[in-house]
């Protein structure tokens, strides 16, 4: 998000982007990319490029806000090459610079420090329209692969990702509450406390074991995923780490209807039956409250995004309603 550089004004991402391509200049003398055109994407939780060269391949730059930390960078590239390596999944695998790192750090003229990553680029498309039956079915088996290959995973001993359990989504909630003022009134808010309370209580009763706790993809949604002849990729991995893979799983469901929540689920017990008792739909419906309030406080602080918070929140208010209320809603429309 901008906040991750101190950029929520136009001002502050004006003198952000141009510090961020004499990093990126400065951080390409370190690689042999052989760079033939380079174009801006984006600031989000990154600043990132995309590099063609002169052979025709391409590439995916990030540059790290000041608190990223190298081991965390290059752990996530250890996991993406396992993924890729070990198991044959297509996923935007690391590359690493002359000095054999997948991190490569840099410094502008201002004095400020950079820390840089490239990854190999995953061709395909972000899918515009309504999904196939087909197509969320496959969705749901890339999920269930990702997280096969997670089973598998022995992580070195340095490996540093971080943890998504409560105390990073107390955070979460900390930033929604100094921000909910732009969707929400005093009254509403209160009900996302309340659904965020319950959300951790329930957590710290779940049991870590390695058929429920593992490495993640942590922000698996239709924004990260690419279709190339109809099948799904995945990309952006920067905020992948430990946790339950319900949790992984009800980060897809936010983005889907009902009915197609239930064809992805179909998907990925096909590779991993996922027993449909009313425990395990407990625990994904508290997965799914929890990425709901997450991605609204990822988008509160941001005015531009005010209207669409302000627009969502009948329907995420109802569902909010329905789990303090213990009312199933993954799988059946709710009134709004």
């Amino acid at each position: 998000m901008n906040e991750a550089f101190n950029a929520d004004t136009e001002d502050s991402r004006r003198l952000l982007l141009v510090q961020a391509e004499a990093a990126l200049m400065a951080a390409l003398e370190h690689y042999d990319l052989h760079e033939k055109d380079l174009s801006f994407l984006q600031v989000s939780d990154h600043v990132t490029y995309k590099i063609e060269d002169e052979a025709g391949n391409s590439y995916l730059l990030r540059i790290h806000p000041g608190s990223a930390l190298a081991r965390e960078i290059s752990s996530e590239m250890e996991w993406l090459d396992d993924l890729s390596g070990s198991h044959g999944l297509t996923v935007p695998t690391g590359v690493k610079n002359h000095e054999g790192s997948y991190v490569t750090e840099v410094e502008t003229d201002r004095g400020r420090r950079w820390k840089v990553s490239v990854l190999r680029w995953i061709e395909g498309e972000h899918w515009e329209g309504n999904f196939s039956e087909s197509q969320v079915r496959q969705m749901g088996i890339l999920l269930a692969q990702i997280h096969q290959a997670a089973r598998a995973f022995q992580p070195p001993a340095d490996f540093n990702r971080p943890t998504w359990a409560t105390e990073l989504f107390e955070q979460e909630v900390d930033r929604l509450r100094k921000h909910y003022h732009s969707f929400l009134i005093a009254d509403e808010f209160g009900l996302y406390e309340q659904a965020a309370s319950k959300v951790t209580a329930h957590m710290s009763e779940m049991r870590r074991d390695g058929e429920s706790f593992g490495m993640i993809h942590a922000d698996f949604h239709n924004g990260n995923l690419v279709f190339k002849d109809g099948e799904p990729y995945p990309i952006d991995f920067g905020r992948c780490g430990l946790g339950y893979y319900k949790y992984d799983l009800a980060q897809a469901f936010v983005g889907l209807y009902p009915g197609q929540r239930q064809v992805f689920l179909e998907g990925y017990e096909s590779l991993l039956p996922h027993p449909s008792h009313t425990d395990n739909i407990r625990e994904l419906e508290t997965f799914f409250i929890k990425s709901l309030i997450e991605n609204q406080s990822f988008h509160a602080p941001h005015p531009w995004e005010a209207a669409e918070l302000r627009e969502s929140k009948p329907y995420s208010l109802a569902l909010i309603r329905h789990y303090l209320d213990g009312k199933p809603f993954l799988f059946n429309a709710i009134p709004v």
